[in-house]
């Protein structure tokens, strides 16, 4: 019994030794496993970072970044920084260097050796070729800039369209008005009216409509009183307006031009685009409308300031135009917003625009920008158009418009008229911290202006009544009076005592141009540089053509008169090509070439251009023949049927495509009967 009894405890004691084992075993098994899991993934991250250690390539890279291009990048920084400093100490060292040539010489310029004083006066005796044949530049020395350089000042200059409050696009303008004390303020207010030839309407729609009327009204308005005044630029109408005035008119605009009180203004045939037109075709309306003024109001009437109030921008070759013919003064409107409050500040808005390739002054033209928004009533007078547009008396109840700001203007009578000449003077004076004499010049007009009897006669009555007032009370220490733009630049230069055309003492020097212009916020007028594309190019054809006409037409005319010829058509030949330079001046106007009239207005301009280019086809082709024709003295005018010359190219229509001209030599080719060759 004992003895089973110890095999039993034996048998028990190994089965509870092999369950015991198992477990071991279990546990093992899963400590081994975790174990190897872990050993696994370990090794997976450590090969993992091993992967991501930088190859050489990359140690060399950051090490130049690190070494090399971050220190060059503060240096390019520093250099920025030093650049915008050099440009402004230039500006100083630049107004410093003027500020000691005009307490040397007077404020005149500085003499050189292989320069003269080519400043233009009225009228001089002496032809200005004579003085100057256009190349004197090359012979000045070199270094001579202007002060005040747009290409610089675009990089310095904050784009950041502040709100400036009435005046939007600049500042809250105030004045001591103890500063006129000693010298008062001289104001003169300059009526006119912009004539477009064309735009909303066509030029004989416009002219029909409007202008007639316009240049009616205000020839029988200079006539009531010799105090009035008013200028004009666009001959074109004015010819128009000519031809049917009744003699009456004609001779009261004689007088008036004779003795100021109307004045032309530039006088061209329009008032020319200056981004898109070429030289040739703005000398050329130039040209017209002066030739029209010689022969038809006589040699006596020769404008001499140049009004641009209106194209998109201005270019510096329009003021190296107008000072080789002669002008001595200009004036501009259209520039970008900020640069006229940038100018304004330092009141730089009169200078002497200078080419930027000219090292001395032998080009310098006087030029006036206008410091607001637009050439209207409400942004003329002063910086509040508010307050402007109540002196606008065409806006009185019964003139057809009125002033958006909702505070009409009021008619001026005894009871008013104090304070209402008080109101007005505050905006002149304003407006007269702008520039840099006591001399102020205020327009008053806008598009197609003085087309009613009605604004014709408030505008003059009104604003003679507040003259007589602010004239007869010293105490306000001003002077108004109407005026034309020589008037306004005569007496800023017996202020300044400066000759005509001359650079006034401490005037600055401006080179560059005014593009690209923006009249407010991000409005960029540039889209006018290629639109209409079709009719640019129309115009540039006509231009060619126009010339070759031109020449080959002269040509024939002086041996007409060599031979006597009395049946070559001068006479008719002439008016063609006197009518075609007008259509070509006319499409030169501001909202032509550009392509911003309405359409059917572009195709009345395209119709004229088609028509100009068959006259300089039919001019081209009978001065050929001619030239041709050996018995010159017995000369017959060309058949028509068959012309004796034909173009390369031909248009049916104002909007179609030239069509080549095709020579056919023969309906068959032609071949050798021995080496069949193609026979040319």
């Amino acid at each position: 019994t004992r003895s089973s009894g110890s095999h039993i405890a034996v048998v028990a004691s190994e089965k509870g030794f092999g369950r015991i084992s198992w477990t071991m075993k279990k546990w093992i098994v899963l400590l081994g496993g975790a174990m190897f899991c872990v050993f696994f993934i370990s090794m997976y991250m450590v090969v993992d970072q091993l992967g991501r250690l930088p190859s050489s390539h990359e140690i060399f890279k950051n090490e130049v970044t690190k070494q090399i291009k971050e220190p060059l990048d503060f240096l390019e920084k520093d250099l920025n920084k030093l650049q915008v400093d050099l440009l402004r100490s230039g500006k100083i060292i630049d107004g410093l260097q003027n500020a000691v040539d005009q307490l040397r010489f007077n404020g005149r310029e500085p003499p050189t050796e292989k320069t003269q004083d080519l400043s233009p006066v009225r009228r001089p005796a002496v032809p200005a070729s004579d003085m100057d044949d256009g190349c004197i530049f090359s012979g000045s020395a070199s270094g001579k800039s202007a002060n005040v350089k747009m290409l610089d000042m675009f990089d310095v200059m904050p784009f950041d369209n502040i709100d400036g409050g009435a005046w939007k696009q600049g500042w809250n303008v105030q004045y001591d008005d103890t500063a006129f004390d000693k010298e008062p303020l001289n104001v003169f207010v300059v009526p006119h009216s912009h004539n477009d030839p064309g735009w909303i309407k066509t030029l004989d729609q416009y002219y029909t409509q409007q202008t007639r009327h316009i240049l009616d009204n205000v020839v029988d308005a200079l006539a009531v009183d010799k105090k009035r005044k008013f200028i004009w630029a666009e001959m074109s109408y004015l010819s128009m307006w000519w031809k049917e005035a009744d003699e009456k008119r004609k001779k009261l605009a004689l007088e008036q031009l004779t003795n100021g009180q109307l004045e032309i203004v530039t006088g061209g045939w329009v008032m020319n685009d200056e981004a898109n037109t070429h030289y040739y075709a703005m000398l050329d309306q130039m040209i017209e409308g002066h030739q029209w003024i010689e022969k038809n109001l006589g040699s006596g009437i020769k404008p001499m300031s140049g009004w641009a109030i209106d194209p998109f921008g201005h270019t510096p070759t329009m003021a190296y135009l107008l000072r080789r013919m002669g002008f001595h003064s200009m004036l501009i409107q259209r520039t970008h917003y900020q640069v006229k409050k940038h100018l304004g500040k330092e009141k730089n808005l009169e200078f002497m625009w200078r080419q930027n390739w000219d090292h001395g002054s032998s080009t310098d033209m006087f030029c006036h920008m206008m410091p607001f928004y637009s050439y209207d009533v409400p942004h003329t007078c002063g910086p509040d158009p508010k307050i402007c547009c109540q002196f606008d008396f065409r806006r009185l109840q019964g003139g057809g418009i009125s002033c958006p700001w909702r505070v009409p203007p009021v008619r001026i009578d005894d009871y008013n008229v104090a304070s209402r000449a008080k109101l007005l003077l505050d905006q002149y004076k304003k407006k007269a911290q702008l520039y840099r004499s006591n001399v102020l010049f205020v327009p008053l007009g806008d598009d197609f202006r003085y087309e009613t009897t009605f604004e014709t006669h408030e505008q003059y009555t009104n604003y003679q009544k507040l003259m007589d007032h602010i004239n007869s009370h010293p105490e306000l220490k001003a002077t108004v009076q109407f005026g034309t733009l020589s008037d306004y630049f005569n007496a800023l230069w017996k202020t300044t005592g400066t000759e005509p055309g001359g650079q006034p003492k401490g005037f600055p020097a401006l080179s560059g141009d005014f593009y690209t212009y923006a009249d407010r916020d991000d409005h960029y007028w540039s889209g006018y540089y290629t639109s209409r594309p079709f009719y640019k190019n129309m115009d540039r054809a006509l231009e060619t053509q126009h010339r070759a006409a031109e020449i080959i037409f002269s040509v024939a005319e002086s041996h007409a008169r060599h031979h006597g010829s009395s049946s070559f058509a001068v006479e008719q030949l002439y008016g063609l090509l006197t009518n075609a330079r007008r259509n070509l001046g006319v499409f030169q106007h501001h909202d032509g070439i550009t392509g911003t009239a309405k359409d059917f207005v572009v195709v009345d301009y395209a119709t004229r251009m088609l028509q100009s280019l068959n006259d300089m086809q039919r001019v081209i082709q009978d001065s050929a023949h001619f030239l041709l024709t050996s018995d010159k003295s017995h000369y017959r005018t060309p058949d028509k049927v068959l012309p004796p010359l034909k173009f390369g190219e031909s248009r049916q229509a104002q909007d179609s495509m030239p069509t080549k001209e095709v020579l056919t030599l023969s309906n068959t080719p032609s071949y050798s009967s021995n080496s069949q060759v193609l026979q040319t």
